[in-house]
C-alpha cells in the first residue's frame, strides 16, 4: 500500500502531514507507524521545510495505538518524517468494534462499517441537521439498529413519516412497529388516549394552566368524583362535579371561592373541547408500548401544537416515573423495561423560550433518565432553538449539513466534545453524510456515510398550473 503523506511536524496528540495523495480528505483515518489518527483539518501551507511553493497539508489528531485491550493514548509526539498510510477496512472495523456495537453506515470513503457503541444510548444523543440533509433517514436507521438489538423504542413522530420509512427498510428479522395516532383516528392505526381516572391534580397541569387555588379546588372535585364513581370516570364526570362545586360556592356552601370554582370550570370545559379525542376512561397502557424488540410510534401529525406538547409532557412524566417505581419497587404504575425515547422536531417540545411542562419533563429525562434506563434521542433542524440544558446532557452528537452560524455556535456551546474543526466542517457535508462524536464513538470523531433507504425518489414539477379555458356550446359558455 502506497503512503499518502509524510509527517512534517508534530506536538502532543497532533501532527501535520504533507499530503501526497488525493485519497486524503477531512475525516480520513490514517495509520502512522503503529499509531492511528483522523484528519481534522486541511489547508495549503508555504514552508521552507516542504519547499517554497504551496503544499497541501493535513492536521491529524492522533487518537492512539491499537492494543489487545483497546486503544492506548500516546505519551509522546509522532516522529517527524514518518509515512502515513490509509487504514484498511480490517483495521477500521477492528478499531471501532465494541460489545454493544450498532451500525447505520460506512466510514466515509471506505467500505468499512461505521460501528458505534449502542450501549451508551442512555447517555442521550442529539441528531442535528439542516432541512433536507437526511436526518430522517439517519434516525430511521438508528431506530432499526436499536430495535434489532431488543431495546424498546418509543418515537414521537411530529410529521407522521416514520411508519413508511421503517416499512421500506430491509432487515433479516421484520421490525415490530405499532403506530398510535393522537387527536384523530386514522385508518389502520390505533389511537393513543389518556385515562382521566389515573390523572392527579398535578397531571392536569400538562394540559392546562392552573394556579394554586384552582389546583386545590380540582383536588376537591377529583376526590368527590372518586368517591362517587370509583376508579372509572370520564372528563364529563369531572366537569359535572365542578359545576356542582361552582353552585355550592355561589351559595357559600363550599370551602372554595366562587370565582376560583368558576374559573376552574371554564378551564375544564375548554380542556374537554380541545382534548375530546384524547381523554377517555380506559386509556392507553404505556407499559404495553414499551416492550423488547418493539418500535412504538406516537403520530402527532394530526393534532394541534398544544395537544402535541401536552401529550409529550404526559408521556415523558409517565415513562420516568414508571421507571423510578420499577427500579425502587415503589407503589404505582411501572414501566418494566428500559426504553429509548426518540423526539423528532425536538425544538417544538424543548424550545429554549418555550413555557410548557413538556420542556421541563424532557429536562428531567435528560438529567435523571440514565439512572433509570430512559435514553433520549432528540432530532432537530433548528439546534439554536433547543434548550441548552437538554443539549448539554446529550453525550453523543450526530451532525449533518448545517450552515446557519447561530446553529453552529449553539452546538459549540452545548457540547464539550465538539471542536472548532468539527463545527467548521459541517457546511461541507453532503446529503447523507454525518459526523459522530462523543460517548458512542470510540474515536475523537467519525465521518460516516449513512445507509440509504429505498424510498421513492420520483421528482415532479411543483409548477404545473393550468389556465382556465372557455368553451362555447350552443348559446352558453362554460369555464
Amino acid at each position: 500500500m502506497d503512503s499518502v503523506g509524510l509527517v512534517v511536524g508534530s506536538g502532543g496528540s497532533r501532527c501535520e502531514i504533507q499530503v501526497t495523495s488525493e485519497k486524503v480528505e477531512l475525516g480520513s483515518i490514517l495509520r502512522i507507524g503503529g499509531l492511528y489518527g483522523i484528519v481534522a483539518g486541511m489547508r495549503y501551507l508555504e514552508d521552507e521545510k516542504i519547499g517554497g511553493k504551496q503544499k497541501l497539508t493535513a492536521s491529524v489528531q492522533i487518537f492512539g495505538e491499537k492494543t489487545a485491550g483497546g486503544i492506548r493514548s500516546i505519551k509522546r509526539p509522532v516522529e517527524p518524517y514518518s509515512k502515513a498510510y490509509p487504514a484498511s477496512r480490517e483495521e477500521l472495523e477492528s478499531l471501532l468494534r465494541c460489545v454493544d456495537e450498532i451500525s447505520f453506515g460506512v466510514v466515509h470513503g471506505t467500505e468499512a462499517r461505521a460501528f458505534i457503541d449502542g450501549g451508551e444510548y442512555d447517555r442521550h444523543t442529539a441528531v442535528l441537521a439542516s432541512t433536507g440533509a437526511g436526518k430522517s433517514f439517519l434516525t430511521a436507521n438508528l431506530i432499526r439498529e436499536f430495535s434489532l438489538r431488543g431495546l424498546p423504542v418509543l418515537v414521537i413522530d411530529t410529521h407522521g413519516e416514520f411508519p413508511q420509512l421503517l416499512s421500506l427498510m430491509r432487515t433479516q428479522q421484520p421490525l415490530e412497529v405499532e403506530v398510535h395516532t393522537v387527536g384523530r383516528e386514522r385508518q389502520g392505526f390505533k389511537t393513543f388516549t389518556i385515562p382521566v381516572s389515573t390523572l392527579t391534580c398535578g397531571d392536569f397541569t400538562h394540559f392546562t394552566t392552573l394556579n394554586e387555588n384552582q389546583v386545590q379546588a380540582l383536588d376537591m372535585v377529583l376526590s368527590r368524583v372518586y368517591h362517587r364513581s370509583g376508579e372509572q370516570y370520564s372528563l364529563d364526570d369531572i366537569v359535572k362535579t365542578c359545576e356542582e362545586l361552582s353552585e355550592e360556592a355561589a351559595q357559600g356552601k363550599a370551602k372554595v371561592h366562587e370565582e376560583t370554582a368558576k374559573a376552574l370550570e371554564r378551564r375544564l370545559r375548554s380542556l374537554r373541547n380541545v382534548f375530546r379525542n384524547v381523554f377517555n376512561v380506559d386509556g392507553t397502557d404505556i407499559n404495553q408500548l414499551v416492550q423488547p424488540y418493539k418500535v412504538t410510534i406516537i403520530d402527532t401529525s394530526l393534532s394541534t401544537q398544544g395537544v402535541r406538547q401536552s401529550v409529550v409532557s404526559y408521556i415523558c412524566k409517565k415513562l420516568l416515573d414508571g421507571r423510578i417505581n420499577k427500579r425502587h419497587s415503589l407503589d404505582g404504575r411501572t414501566i418494566d423495561h428500559e426504553v429509548l425515547l426518540v423526539v423528532e422536531e425536538a425544538h417544538n417540545y424543548a424550545g429554549a423560550n418555550l413555557e410548557h411542562s413538556c420542556k421541563y419533563q424532557l429536562q428531567r429525562i435528560a438529567g435523571e433518565g440514565r439512572k433509570f434506563g430512559v435514553g433520549l434521542l432528540v432530532v432537530s433542524q433548528k439546534p439554536s432553538k433547543i434548550d441548552e440544558e437538554i443539549l448539554s446532557q446529550c453525550n453523543t452528537g450526530v451532525y449533518m449539513h448545517i450552515t446557519n452560524p447561530r446553529d453552529k455556535d449553539h452546538i459549540r456551546r452545548s457540547f464539550e466534545s465538539v471542536s472548532d474543526e468539527i463545527v467548521s466542517g459541517l457546511d461541507s457535508l453532503d446529503v447523507g453524510e454525518c459526523i459522530i462524536t462523543g460517548a458512542m464513538c470510540r474515536l475523537p470523531f467519525l465521518l460516516c456515510s449513512v445507509d440509504r433507504i429505498d424510498a421513492p425518489q420520483k421528482k415532479e414539477s411543483k409548477l404545473q398550473f393550468k389556465r382556465k379555458t372557455q368553451e362555447k356550446t350552443g348559446k352558453f359558455q362554460y369555464v
